[in-house]
């Protein structure tokens, strides 16, 4: 086990390492981000922070490495100060040094920068969260997408042949109402011509049993007119006959 996973196992117990004649490592909170290296969305956690104080001094650190590695405090001490000055002289000459299982230092314009690595927090609004990979997010997506615009299709693909179906029944229903003759033919008037031709006999009945009833009265009045007539006749003739007979006589 090297000094950095000693440093890194104190700092989760504690929170805070001094690393005498180096700088302080802490833990701060670190909210959900977007890792663009693999196209993920980190969750909150808790991310290593790095000061940078080489003139620093604390015990604490060699006495946890020396209870851990059942060692002596002064073979404790010497194993962190020789790690310690690897670690300075390196970032002397690259301007840049990765501490395994912490971070990255790096100098930029004469200032050291650190980009610390984060943790799993044990914190309970944390609890829970995992790593969500954008790509897996696509990928499960495509098939609900298709799913989607396949039931849409099944769904427009319905209703089109309700139509197609509704719309010729409405069409014929409304002829039906508004063109019956179209369809059935034009009304007969059996009924309305009997009653008519009913009327007319009726008629003609009447008019024949008054003109009967006229004739039959013409027909009396003349046989009536008749004989008083011939009487007429005969007493106007006796009469001229009777004047002439007189005259005669004188």
């Amino acid at each position: 086990m090297n000094i950095s996973a000693y440093i890194l196992e104190y700092l989760k117990q504690f929170g805070s390492v001094t690393v005498p004649a180096f700088g302080v490592f802490s833990l701060e909170n670190s909210k959900a981000i977007i890792n663009s290296e693999n196209g993920s969305i980190l969750p909150p956690s808790s991310q290593i922070a790095f000061a940078s104080d080489y003139e620093v001094e604390s015990e604490e650190l060699v006495s946890f490495i020396s209870s851990q590695k059942q060692i002596s405090i002064e073979s404790a001490q010497n194993e962190l100060q020789i790690q310690t000055d690897f670690w300075k002289k390196k970032l002397q000459a690259d301007q840049i040094l990765e501490i395994q299982n912490l971070g990255t230092i790096f100098i930029e314009d004469g200032e050291a920068h650190f980009k610390g690595k984060r943790l799993e927090s044990n914190h309970p609004e944390y609890y829970g969260l995992e790593e969500i990979r954008l790509s897996d997010i696509n990928s499960a997506q495509k098939p609900l997408v298709s799913e989607n615009k396949e039931s849409d299709y099944k769904f427009n693909k319905s209703i089109l042949w309700i139509f197609l179906f509704i719309i010729p029944v409405l069409g014929i229903l409304y002829v039906a109402f508004s063109q019956q003759e179209l369809l059935f033919g034009k009304k007969s008037f059996d009924s309305v011509s009997v009653q008519t031709k009913t009327r007319r006999i009726v008629k003609d009945t009447v008019k024949i049993k008054k003109d009967s009833v006229q004739m039959k009265t013409l027909d009396s009045l003349k046989k009536d007119s008749l004989p008083k007539q011939i009487e007429k006749g005969a007493n106007l003739k006796n009469t001229q006959n009777n004047t002439k007979a007189t005259w005669q006589k004188k």
